[in-house]
């Protein structure tokens, strides 16, 4: 018979709560539809079938479609006295005559829940089992190295998103084309009717467990009842979700996934359904872009990752530069010999013209008990001044990796891509739970591979590195310089507040924060300084060759944003007092608002520009200009 059934703990068992859904309360994954988003697409991704493209929809009923009571009642019912229990862990019970709003989530081009369904213990070493490990493990997955998971913990996304903790799965599987449906709740220990109970199955049982129903009748009526698009013969599986979190609504999760999937839906292999009962937004390959740009405060953040993600794509094998293999010996560093002095000459000119870059570094993987393995990764990166932040994308296999600690690369814009099996496992296997994060020392990784923490270091730092290494050289001629903000004497307590500012930003135990690289200290033709309530610009050194014109931006520093961008007339104007410009051997072209033009006439050239708040933070940009060149940023 096909209804609601309750584990009895054994008497003796130590008691277990369920706290795995915690792991995914993390400041990256700020709402229950981003972690349902991230979780689950990994999870579609990794099921897909034979390298086909996988479609997720995504369905919200909201209260517009909410079911009543009677519609649910033959999915629901046998369930509410566990639901009411005390002690059981819920906290915003519905009313049993509440209407049921539901999500629905379901993936096409994928196998299902595949496996043999009746098993009641894990499958041994090296067998596959994705029924079992959905519906009955947590805190084990049976995934390889070319799945995204690693927890077995990714799943409780979807009964941590409702209000009942329950979840349903519909599933037509690839392996024998049969149609199963299953429910679960998970609750905390608690007792009904003096029985000691945990989690609830919905299904059939045999002697034994908690069977899936393959009830013609019944799964037709599901899907009826749920707005399901799956036939009967549509491989894959779908998700119900009922009494859905009233946080998750339809902007959470079309940000979600446009934020965390962009990468594999530019790539051609992911495509999203986003519906509600007014609206239903499609996003592939086509329509990406135009859907980022709906969002305003998306839309200028990631259009130009976008943009470079799509040169990515596109990169001819010609353009992509290899560095040297590291000795597999030792561990992983960066230096000059793991570029060739042909592909430093490359890079630097390409990076000079603020062309786009394309570099493929190999490693090799060394699994304790296992053979070493070749792998590589891929970095893409262009100047942009603008990028203030400086922080790296990092993507593994499609997902993105939001909360990497990496050293920030101020005015250059990069994605760090691992697609090739062994590194991407190997990574794979260091990420924390919700998969925001590298970690040393997580128990799936630690003491795995030889030199295995110098890898995320590696990896972490690619983009650093390669910076540093261009720019220190002597023969590159950087026409374009920003120079890194200085700080003028501050009010202690303003120092207090910064240094406790940075201390949080880096994270406990990580020590003093790293300074930004871009651009790192090396022989230039223009040299800003610091003076006495402002800053002066000279020439870089005795065999520098000072431009014709020079073009310089001041702002002051901000935490967040742009700071030339958010530039106001009320903090300074050059034009007024007490703002003083001196000149010697060049000429003031023009001077307004924040922005001073000189013709320089002797390579001995000075300009000082004083008068300046100095308890505030210069952020100052000089940039090198030919004759007939405009003067515009």
């Amino acid at each position: 018979m096909t209804k609601w059934y309750f584990n009895k703990v054994p008497a003796g068992s130590k008691i277990r709560e369920p706290v795995n859904s915690e792991f995914f309360a993390t400041d990256a994954i700020s709402n229950p539809g981003v972690a349902l988003v991230r979780e689950g697409i990994q999870n579609s991704l990794d099921a897909a079938d034979d390298g086909k493209n996988v479609l997720v929809r995504i369905y919200l009923s909201g209260n517009g479609r909410a079911l009543a009571h009677d519609k649910v009642a033959p999915f629901i019912d046998g369930i509410w006295e566990h639901l009411l229990a005390n002690g059981n862990g819920l906290r915003d019970v519905p009313q049993q005559e509440e209407n049921c709003s539901f999500i629905v989530f379901e993936d096409f081009g994928t196998t299902g829940l595949t496996g043999d369904h009746s098993q009641p213990y894990p499958p041994k070493y090296g067998e596959r089992n994705p029924f079992f490990y959905f519906f009955r493990a947590e805190g084990r997955s049976g995934k390889g190295e070319h799945d995204r998971g690693r927890w077995g913990i990714g799943k409780q996304v979807f009964p941590r998103a409702s209000r009942i903790s329950t979840v349903f799965g519909l599933t037509v599987r690839a392996d024998d084309g049969r149609r199963m449906l299953m429910g679960q709740t998970v609750l905390k220990s608690h007792w009904v009717n003096d029985v000691f109970c945990q989690d609830g199955w919905f299904g059939d049982k045999n002697s034994e467990i908690v069977m899936p129903t393959e009830s013609r009748e019944l799964l037709d009526t599901f899907c009826k009842t749920f707005d399901l698009q799956r036939g009967p013969k549509d491989q894959g599986l779908s998700l119900v979700v009922p009494w859905y979190d009233s946080e998750i609504d339809e902007k959470w999760i079309l940000k979600a996934v446009l934020r965390d999937y962009f990468y594999p839906i530019l790539m051609g292999k992911l495509d999203v359904i986003v519906e509600t009962s007014l609206i239903k937004t499609s996003l592939d390959s086509k329509n990406l872009r135009a859907e980022i740009m709906r969002f305003e405060d998306i839309g200028k953040e990631m259009s130009p990752i976008l943009d470079l993600a799509q040169w990515a794509q596109d990169v001819s094998a010609d353009q992509i530069v290899t560095l040297s293999r590291p000795a597999a010996d030792r561990t992983l560093r960066w230096g000059a010999d793991l570029f060739s002095s042909d592909a430093t000459k490359s890079l630097q000119a390409a990076f000079t013209k603020g062309e786009k870059l394309a570099l493929h570094i190999p490693v090799t993987v060394r699994p304790k008990n296992d053979p070493s393995r070749e792998s590589f990764f891929r970095v893409y990166m262009v100047r942009d001044d603008d990028n203030e932040e400086g922080h790296p994308v990092f993507i593994r296999e499609g997902i993105i990796i939001s909360d990497v600690r990496s050293p920030r690369t101020r005015g250059v814009r990069s994605l760090v891509v691992i697609e090739d099996a062994p590194l991407a496992t190997m990574l794979g296997d260091s990420e924390n739970p919700a998969h925001t994060q590298w970690q040393k020392d997580g128990s799936n990784f630690k003491g795995k591979y030889i030199y295995g923490p110098s890898f995320i270091e590696f990896v972490t730092r690619s983009v650093h590195e390669t910076i540093r290494h261009l720019t220190e050289s002597d023969k590159v001629e950087d026409r374009t310089l920003l120079v890194d903000i200085f700080s003028l004497p501050a009010l202690p307590e303003e120092d207090a507040i910064k240094s406790k500012d940075q201390h949080e930003a880096s994270g406990p135990g990580s020590g003093p924060p790293e300074g930004p690289p871009i651009l790192p200290p090396r022989p230039r033709n223009i040299r800003v300084s610091k003076i006495t309530g402002g800053f002066s610009v000279t020439r870089g050194g005795p065999d520098s060759h000072p431009p014709v014109y020079l073009d310089v931006v001041v702002a002051y520093d901000i935490r967040r944003g742009n700071a030339f961008r958010k530039y106001n007339k009320a903090d300074f104007d050059v034009e007024q007092l007490p703002i003083i410009i001196k000149v010697s051997g060049a000429d003031l072209v023009s001077k307004t608002g924040n922005r001073i033009m000189v013709a320089i006439r002797d390579r001995d050239f000075n300009l000082s520009v004083t008068g300046f708040d100095e308890r505030r933070d210069l952020r100052i940009k000089a940039i090198a200009r030919s004759v007939g060149e405009s003067d515009g940023d």
